[in-house]
């Protein structure tokens, strides 16, 4: 038991954070109508999520925390700038334009981009040759077809929705699809910063700070009216309080820790989750309409889930067990073509130390 628990943690912390995202989603679609500014909701959340977690970050890593250089600040600026200040922007600015059901959709595009990058980039590989190489890349297109479907199979149903105008919701969808760019860029070139900087509880209070710093001088900008900053015990303050602790603090550092572990592209398969979340609780509390679509969608949606995650899991069990079944005689010549092939791997946590011994 105590063995499946610990095998289990990525996976169970990744549908936690799904549940987060979806209940965020929603409260903060229901903030927006009222009349809050997106730009000052990431503000004051980023700046929510930094006091929640810098206090663990000083007390749990103070013997773990590695010296700070120039060259893994600027990295971590920029970490903060694509998975803080331009994506948060971008996604609640979308999110205001269209609704929670369509904004939580495009999300699953990120498994595909991430997908590309971490491929291109060399930190995830795939075999196409192999079977488990192709159930990765099969289950990729079935889940994110299936949140396809589960969102667009409405027909005109989507453009009237909410009185939205047409221009408007394109407007909305563009910066959506193009938060979903910085966040699968925040995924896939976080991988080679958390191996030099190990500490995921810090590394995420520094992105949340500097994310806050950011954010903050973008509202000023956009919202530079008092009025656009005050805070009442309402859904506004709600929504800041929730999602600055559970889905900013919270959430980046289980994906810090799943992305270390697993790889960018683990973290990433899990999005689908919170649409299936946010396509059941937006009809039963914002009262939209629910379709055939968003059923059979969901189907496809898990099925392909659970296809890239058998793909990977027998991968890294293949990989894992590669060394132990090679023939002793044949050690000694693969020895070199060995250690490349284990660095080229998905950052798996006993791998990743032993390449930091090895150089």
């Amino acid at each position: 038991m105590a063995t499946w628990l610990g095998q289990s943690k990525p996976y169970i912390a990744q549908i936690a954070v799904q549940a987060c995202l979806a209940g965020m989603n929603i409260i903060t679609s229901v903030a927006l109508d009222d009349g809050m500014s997106h730009f000052v909701f990431v503000a004051y959340t980023l700046a929510v999520a930094t006091v929640a977690i810098a206090p663990f970050a000083y007390f749990l890593e103070r013997n773990k925390r590695p010296a700070m250089t120039c060259a893994i600040f600027w990295q971590i600026f920029l970490l903060a700038l694509c998975g803080t200040t331009l994506f948060q922007n971008l996604y609640f600015a979308g999110l205001e334009d269209t609704s929670a059901t369509f904004a939580t959709a495009t999300t699953n595009l990120i498994p595909v981009v991430t997908f590309v990058m971490a491929t291109a980039f060399r930190i995830e590989k795939v075999d196409i040759r192999s079977k488990y190489g192709q159930a990765k890349v099969l289950g990729t297109i079935t889940c994110v077809g299936g949140a396809m479907i589960m969102t667009f199979y409405k027909g005109p149903i989507l453009i009237r929705l909410s009185g939205v105008l047409q221009n408007t919701w394109l407007l909305g969808a563009l910066m959506l699809f193009a938060s979903c760019l910085f966040w699968s860029g925040w995924l896939t070139f976080q991988a080679p910063v958390v191996k030099k900087y190990p500490a995921e509880i810090s590394l995420t209070a520094i992105m949340m700070l500097q994310g806050t710093v950011q954010c903050t001088l973008v509202a000023f900008i956009f919202e530079p009216k008092a009025s656009a900053w005050r805070l009442k015990w309402d859904i506004k303050l709600l929504s800041i309080v929730y999602s600055g602790v559970l889905c900013f603090a919270f959430a980046f550092f289980v994906q810090t820790y799943c992305i270390r572990l697993k790889g960018p592209i683990f973290a990433a398969m899990f999005n689908p989750t919170s649409t299936i979340l946010v396509a059941i609780l937006e009809p039963l509390i914002l009262h939209v309409k629910y379709h055939l679509g968003s059923l059979l969608g969901a189907i496809l949606v898990i099925a392909g889930l659970y296809t890239v995650l058998w793909g990977k899991a027998n991968d890294e069990d293949q990989f894992v067990k590669g060394p132990e079944t090679q023939n002793p005689t044949d050690e000694s010549n693969n020895n070199t073509s060995d250690c490349n092939i284990g660095i080229k791997q998905p950052l798996l946590e006993n791998e990743a130390s032993h390449t930091e011994i090895s150089h």
